[in-house]
């Protein structure tokens, strides 16, 4: 016959091991989803086709459509930081299309991206998916050097790659995603792209909006930690005295 000390112990470890919570998942979104200040997307949803969030390190999901747009373009008041910008390479002097003599700033293009909101207490993240409203890159055709992408200050092999194969061919704008090694995360939850094209001329480039994919699962908090110590340890007290 059980004791109702045990019973106790037992049922209050397991409303602590349920205040955790269960596995989420969830998307922030930076910036307006405005074809850089031009228009709109005619109805559609510009992340159609692409992973949102869930995706392994070093995975890439492109959108189903590109979108055409006219130019030049400004960021407006109240932007997010470096969405409606041209940005041209960081050493760039000369052009060889439209972008490089629109206004522009010189790179690298630099946004930090706070996900704390998606980030739980007593939770830890199991995949980020970082996605970007990519908008005229066009290396080799007119950005005479690669892209180069960074993520925390490390480069990212997945990113780097899929900015210098869309080749968009012009003002267009495709929507893509790429999943984070976790082990690269910053511990204050924020994530701090950098987009750079090296080498002299060219053309430019911009991006829309960003998001961020999280998905979480839940770690014993420590309260659940001392009481499932605190049960077994009244449990074999217990289990002695019969």
């Amino acid at each position: 016959m059980s004791s109702p000390r045990l019973s106790l112990k037992i049922a209050a470890l397991g409303a602590a091991l349920c205040a955790v919570g269960p596995a989420s998942a969830a998307v922030l979104v930076y910036g307006d989803q405005d074809l850089l200040g031009t228009g709109d997307y005619g109805g559609a949803d510009p992340t159609a086709g692409a992973t949102l969030e869930g995706l392994a390190a070093g995975a890439v999901t492109l959108g189903s459509n590109a979108y055409g747009h006219g130019y030049p373009f400004t960021p407006a008041v109240g932007d997010f930081p470096g969405t409606d910008q041209i940005y041209v390479g960081s050493v760039q002097t000369g052009g060889s299309d439209g972008y490089s003599a629109s206004p522009r700033l010189n790179g690298p293009q630099v946004v930090s991206l706070d996900y704390a909101a998606l980030h739980g207490v007593g939770t830890k993240i199991t995949s980020l998916t970082l996605g970007i409203a990519a908008d005229d890159f066009q290396y080799p055709a007119y950005v005479l050097a690669p892209f180069v992408a960074t993520v925390n200050g490390v480069q990212n092999a997945a990113l780097t790659q899929i900015l210098n194969q869309v080749n968009l061919g012009g003002p267009q704008e495709l929507f893509l995603t790429v999943g984070i090694d976790t082990a690269q995360l910053s511990p204050n939850d924020v994530l701090t792209l950098s987009i750079n094209a090296t080498g002299d001329g060219g053309d430019g480039w911009a991006v829309d909006f960003f998001t961020v994919g999280v998905t979480t699962a839940p770690v014993p908090l420590p309260a659940a930690v001392w009481l499932f110590g605190s049960a077994l340890a009244g449990l074999g007290a217990l289990r002695r005295r019969v």
